[in-house]
């Protein structure tokens, strides 16, 4: 996909974009950690078109449908709620290679250990690293494209430790940079690459391991909340409410319990994609 601004708009853009920038200051890292291959100051054009793009077809819309059914209510609505909406869709364009970069990090750690045993079999076999590498460039998703990169480069005339080094640089797990530091410190002084790969594998393991400890430990907090907020303050709420709409003459009608279930449904969200976002990856063996 082609994330820039129309040629047309973009001299106008790009200025306003560089000021943007200094309060973005990891775009260029994210960009290059997302696949991304935009230039900093291009993209945050790019992202202030599609939100004022956004924020005038609200505009127009509000005002359009308050002058058909003639509803001040419609016209005073869109002039209030479009610059919010036009810097919330800002910031979800202008936060996404942040987003995407984050995913791909977390898919390459899922799958590294079982791509740097492949490799580990292939070298102990007598295969050189980098028939290993060419290997590992399928069946590990994430990990396979940076492996398949990496094999590219050294296809298009790259020194093996330069194009490890350029695989680093692009991306952001830390696993994955610790793992292809300590490959490269292992060629680089002629160490045994096979002991250097499975002490890799072994310590990856052991981490995975410890954070899924650790995130079954998180749990406990979490599923008290969940029981408190989801449960029992809701029955609760709804109880007291009866009691004392019995004692007051107070009629409680159906929108109150609507939007309680309402309340919950969006809350539940929520709170599964926070349990979703804290859950190690880890592949199934």
């Amino acid at each position: 996909m082609d994330y820039q601004a129309p040629d047309v708009v973009k001299p106008y853009l790009l200025p306003l974009a560089e000021s943007i920038h200094g309060f973005l200051p990891g775009m260029e890292d994210d960009l290059r950690g997302a696949r991304m291959e935009n230039d900093p100051e291009e993209y945050i054009a790019f992202s202030v078109f599609k939100s004022l793009q956004a924020g005038l077809v609200l505009l127009a819309s509000g005002i359009g449908f308050g002058y058909m059914f003639e509803i001040e209510l419609f016209t005073t609505g869109s002039l209030i709620v479009t610059p919010v909406v036009t810097g919330f869709v800002f910031i979800s364009i202008a936060f996404r290679p942040k987003i995407k970069a984050k995913r791909i990090s977390r898919n390459i750690e899922k799958n590294l250990p079982y791509a740097l045993r492949h490799m580990l079999i292939e070298v102990s076999s007598g295969i050189s690293l980098y028939q290993a590498m060419v290997s590992v460039s399928e069946d590990y998703e994430e990990a396979s494209d940076e492996f398949e990169k990496i094999v590219s480069d050294i296809q298009g005339g790259k020194a093996q430790v330069e194009a490890l080094e350029d695989s680093i640089a692009r991306t952001q797990s830390q696993m994955y940079r610790r793992s292809m530091w300590q490959l490269i410190n292992s060629i680089k002084s002629g160490a045994n690459v096979t002991q250097t790969l499975e002490t890799l594998v072994d310590t990856i393991v052991e981490e995975q391991k410890i954070r899924v400890k650790n995130y079954g430990e998180d749990l406990n907090p979490f599923v008290l909340m969940y029981l408190m907020l989801a449960v029992i303050f809701p029955s609760l709420g709804v109880t007291l409410m009866i009691v004392l709409s019995s004692f007051t003459g107070m009629s409680i009608d159906a929108t109150v319990f609507y939007g309680m279930i309402g309340g919950l449904i969006i809350f539940q969200i929520f709170f599964l994609n926070l349990i979703k976002s804290r859950r190690p990856e880890v592949r199934a063996a």
